[in-house]
Order: structure tokens, then sequence, then C-alpha cells
């Protein structure tokens, strides 16, 4: 019997885990590292010790307790066996942290799958001297629909749109049905046609896994389209007499060439932190200068209407070094803080009100609205559903003749049979 259990990605937003099992054989989606600024063993500058990281992610129920999945030098002690067993394989759904950032701990004989574009970002972040825990994970690419058979599955991945290029979504046929899986994935992004796509490919799925990121925070209005958050940036750079200030969120870079254009249409030069600006350059964004080495600041001071200046958390302080004031603004484009939850949102609120700078979110997220949820869930109209990556998951609408399962974390495992248990 097929089954199905999830060790992340409850209860929380993001670490999504999810395993699925048949005679020994296992496909793994998605490995990412727990996300919940502000909460946990490990925040507030409080980490796992280097030489024993894992064990201690282990220890904390950071990281999964998952056989024959972890390089085995790096479990310490812990009980666990590590290495390959030559029947699990991982499957990535794209490159944010909260879904790949265990994968630098997965054996090197344990296969890993991902879109071209994912591997292209992770290959440019390691060019720009970021990577995630536990060394650089191999990805072999998955071209979209082409069928790839492990033991008794076949896996399909799809594009869909997200924040960040490369977003998939997984179609895993089982014995006892086929098993889909959203990733994280929107309609109101610059290719709502992908998500649309995946939904109707999938439709009729044994269980669809959804992301419910949106059901956390109430039924709000849907989230501002891609175009719209355009439309706003460029508002701003025809509005703001003086320096313009920004943090958009990096690995979106579709937005991030965007702006660029947008800002050189009106005449003004965008710069990055230095560590972006790497990043942008290991993608091929061209253009692209750095603020500190490519312009220094006090350029920027004099001439404050010609430039826009990204910050990242650490960096705030620069504005003591810049024309801030009543004549800028700082535009927030779901670069850091990540949003209200995050607890440098509220730091980021007292610099700008001690430098006397106007603040405007234009952003847009990259999670489907409640209402989109309940489309996707209609059109694909599976016989189960489990709601994940929310905070709360029971808030998800399901149509007739769909169960909607809510998932517990680790130990429970779901049977897909026709007479299996919810």
């Amino acid at each position: 019997m097929v089954k199905v259990s999830f060790w992340g990605g409850v209860g929380v937003i993001g670490s999504s885990k999810i395993l699925i099992e048949d005679d020994g054989w296992r496909v793994l989606l998605d490995f990412g590292l727990d996300y919940h600024p502000g909460h946990g063993l490990f925040r507030m500058g409080v980490g796992p010790r280097p030489e024993r990281a894992l064990a201690d992610r282990l220890r904390t129920d950071a990281a999964p307790s998952i056989p024959n999945l972890y390089k085995a030098s790096a479990l310490n002690g812990t009980g666990l066996t590590g290495g390959s067993d030559g029947k699990t394989a991982v499957f990535i759904t794209h490159a944010h942290l909260d879904h790949i950032g265990l994968t630098g701990w997965v054996d090197r004989e344990v296969p890993m799958f991902a879109s071209p574009e994912t591997i292209r970002v992770m290959d440019g972040l390691q060019q720009a001297g970021e990577s995630v825990e536990g060394g650089v994970p191999r990805f072999k690419p998955m071209l979209e629909g082409q069928p790839l058979s492990f033991g008794p599955f076949q896996v399909r991945r799809y594009d869909v749109d997200h924040d960040i290029i490369g977003a998939s979504g997984y179609a895993v046929d089982t014995r006892d049905g086929l098993v889909a899986f959203t990733g994280d994935i929107r309609l109101h992004g610059r290719h709502p046609e992908q998500s649309r796509s995946f939904c109707r490919t999938v439709a009729g799925a044994r269980a669809l896994i959804i992301e419910g990121t949106s059901l956390s925070f109430g039924f709000a209005d849907a989230e501002r389209k891609e175009v719209e958050v355009d439309q706003l940036f460029a508002a701003a750079i025809a509005s703001a007499p003086g320096l313009i200030l920004l943090t958009v969120y990096p690995r979106n870079l579709e937005r991030v060439a965007a702006f660029a254009l947008a800002s050189g249409a009106a005449g003004r030069t965008m710069v990055w932190p230095p560590g972006l600006a790497r990043f942008f350059r290991a993608m091929g964004l061209g253009g692209i200068r750095a603020w500190g080495e490519d312009i220094p600041l006090a350029e920027i001071a004099s001439r404050p209407a010609q430039f826009i200046v990204d910050l990242e958390s650490a960096d705030w302080p620069v504005m003591l070094d810049l024309p801030s004031g009543p004549a800028s603004v700082f535009l927030h484009a779901n670069g850091e803080p990540l949003g209200p939850f995050d607890p440098r949102w509220d730091v980021l609120q007292d610099w700008l009100r001690f430098t006397h700078t106007p603040f405007w979110p234009i952003g847009t997220g990259g999670h489907a609205s409640p209402d989109d949820l309940r489309w996707m869930v209609e059109t694909v109209h599976p016989d189960i559903v489990f709601p994940l990556h929310s905070l709360a998951p029971d808030r998800l609408m399901t149509p007739p003749g769909t169960s909607c399962w809510l998932p517990q974390r680790g130990g429970r495992r779901y049977g897909l049979t026709k007479d299996a248990p919810g």
C-alpha cells in the first residue's frame, strides 16, 4: 500500500517535506528548512553548532529523522542510519530555503532532481558565496512533463508560477492513484497560465497536496498582480523628488529585471549591495552596479535624485550617510524584512522614523489567494486534499466529493486506497 507522510510544513509556513512510500521505495518532495521568524530554538543569532549542525537539527526536530537519506559523516552518533539505500529520490519544487535548505546534507548517492532554472539559481547563489548548510547539493535537471520512472513510481515535473524562476509542481503516479503537489503556487504572477495548466493536467488526482499560505491571514483581498507592482514602482520613480530606497526580494529575478528596466527608462541608476550584485551578475543580468564598490556612497549622496539604492537589513545604517528624509521614499517590494511577521519589520520602521523617510509597500506575494486556492481545488477535484504550508489549513474550501485531510507531522502515514482512513 502507498503511504504518504509529512515531515514539515505542518502548522507552519514553509518547511515542506513530503514522503511517498511503496514497498521500500521512497519519493521525497522538497527538503526545506523550517522558517518561522521569531520562533523556534534557532533564532535571534542562535544557530546549530557548525561541527554538529545536522545532529543539532535532528535532536531539536528541525530536521526529520529519516534513515538512509543523509551523509553518514554528518550524523555524529545520532543513531540514524546514513547513506543511500538505492530506493530514495528527492524532487525539489524551487530554490527557496524553506523548500531546499536541507539538501546540502543529503548523501551524494541519493539522486535529487529539480528544474533546470532552479539548478541555475542554486549555481548562481554558489558563485555569489551563498549556499545551503552541509555542502553544495548536486541536482539532476528534470524537463517539464518528461516522465521519470523510479521503482514503482512515475514522476513528472510541471512549471508553475511563483515569485522565483523555475518553480515546479509534481505529479507522482502510484499504484493507488496520482499524487499531485503544487509546491508554492499563485495565479496573480507573470505566468498564471503555467499554474492553471498544472491544475488541469493533474485533474482527477487521487490526492492533491496544496500550499495554503494565504489561509494563515484570513480572507483578505486578493494579492495585486505583478504588473501592478511594476506600475507602482514606475509611479514612485515619477513622484519622488529625491533618493529612492528599496528592498526587493532578490530571488524574484523577473521583478529585479523589470525594476532595472524601469529605472533606466526614468534616468535613474539602480545600485545593489555587493553580495546581491555578485548574484545578479552570476545569473546573467546586465548593467549591475554595487554601491560602495562601483559607485561610492558619497556620489549617491551628492546626486540622490539619480539613484535607487537597494538595502538589506544589515545595511540600514547606510541611511545615515545618505540624504533620506521627506523628499525620499523607502519602497518595500517583498525584500528584507519579509513582512510584519518578521521581527526585523519593527526595526525597519524605527529606522524610517529616525530618518523621517516615508514608507511605501508596493510588492505582492508568491502565494495564491484563498479564492485562487479554491479554484485550484475545484479544478483538480481530487478525492483527497492535504492543505500544507499554512498556519490555518482548516480554512481551505473544498468542493463536494473531495475529503480534506489535515496532515500531522512525522510518524502518521496516510494510505491512499479507497478504504484508507483519513
